[in-house]
């Protein structure tokens, strides 16, 4: 066994022990985010609306095959030839899951940074995109003629597990953010110290599918595979906006929300839950795909203000763009070979964090 896979393995169970054991005082960071006019904010939704309707042409017009609208009309009265067919039936599913999986790894950044109030956390954060990597990984490393549904319901399965282990360690105090998040990270840590033991104690054959899955590839979808993510995203879209103002108290201060009479508790949980099936639908569907959940809310906020009525949508749109234009790039960069889009999102996605980190300690 790799010496690295060791330490990360005792690492990860040393960062929980401490998590479970510490003292959390619960010190929420100082929200400087500017309230946003109505006018700005509609504009900013129309202008992120726009920019996602030309991404979303240009993915399904370039590829490997250069395409015209009229090809897709013709596509779309089943009036194309067998070859255009072919490419659409294939390149168009490829690009609706890349939006999808962006506009929910995108709300369930915001869901997230909400009850954490950190504008750093993610997902990730929570160890439930590295659960369902490893849910995943060990299946592919260990049933190799597994289908896409059984890696996608592996995916969901891990994602699922990790996040009752963490949600189980951080309950004790009410889901405290700084407790949470750092049995989060042990528990990010530890996945992605099996995942790495599973990829070097496996054949190179299952190695490479493995690893090609990590890469966050939206390749061989079809539009089954996006019924339910598209399910979920209504779901959790419907949960945001109608209980807004909820998530506006759970992200300032511990004190405010108990005062008005909501329960702190119940109210991260419910969140949190959320967060988490938008999260492993999202990677189950796509892989793993790194950095949406943090850029684009952080984004959303920077642009429309705080109150999440509004940071929803903006986000959401902002995610599924941000998505789809790494998926474009992946595919056009370097064709007829092809990037992952998680690999093309962390391209963007670590510049961006380490400014958020620089900007914090100003």
């Amino acid at each position: 066994m790799p010496t690295g896979i060791v330490t990360s393995l005792v690492g990860a169970v040393f960062l929980v022990v401490i998590a479970t054991r510490g003292r959390d005082t619960g010190a929420a960071a100082v929200d400087r985010q500017r309230i946003r006019s109505r006018a700005a904010f509609l504009t900013t939704l129309a202008a992120a609306a726009a920019v996602l309707a030309g991404v979303t042409v240009a993915a399904v017009l370039l590829g490997d095959s250069k395409l015209l609208l009229g090809d897709v009309a013709n596509w779309l009265r089943a009036d194309a030839s067998r070859t255009l067919t072919f490419v659409l039936d294939t390149r168009v599913p490829r690009v609706l899951s890349a939006l999808l999986a962006g506009a929910a790894l995108a709300l369930a950044g915001t869901l997230v940074q909400a009850v954490t109030r950190n504008p750093l956390a993610e997902p990730g954060v929570l160890g439930v995109s590295g659960g369902a990597a490893l849910g995943a990984v060990l299946l592919v490393t260990t049933v190799p003629v597994a289908g896409s549904w059984s890696v996608a319901g592996a995916a969901f399965a891990g994602a699922a597990l990790t996040a009752a282990v963490v949600f189980g360690l951080a309950a004790r105090g009410g889901f405290r953010q700084n407790r949470l998040v750092l049995v989060g990270m042990g528990a990010a840590t530890g996945t992605s110290a099996l995942v790495a033991l599973l990829i070097v104690l496996t054949d190179p054959y299952n190695a490479v599918k493995a690893l090609t899955w990590l890469s966050g590839s939206t390749y061989g979808r079809t539009f089954p595979d996006l019924l339910p993510l598209a399910v979920v995203i209504v779901v959790g879209v419907i949960v945001a906006v109608v209980r807004h103002t909820e998530l506006d108290l759970v992200s300032l201060d511990e004190d405010t929300p108990r005062l008005l009479g909501l329960s702190l508790a119940r109210g991260r949980l419910g969140f949190l839950a959320l967060s988490v099936l938008l999260s492993a639908t999202a990677v189950a569907a796509a892989g793993t795909i790194g950095f949406v959940g943090l850029v684009a809310p952080h984004a959303a906020r920077a642009l429309v203000g705080r109150r999440h009525a509004r940071v929803v949508p903006v986000s959401i749109l902002l995610g599924a763009v941000l998505v789809c234009t790494a998926d474009l790039l992946g595919r056009t960069v370097i064709a007829p070979a092809q990037l992952g889009a998680g690999l093309m999102t962390a391209v963007v996605g670590t510049p961006y964090f380490l400014y958020l980190l620089v900007r914090s300690r100003r």
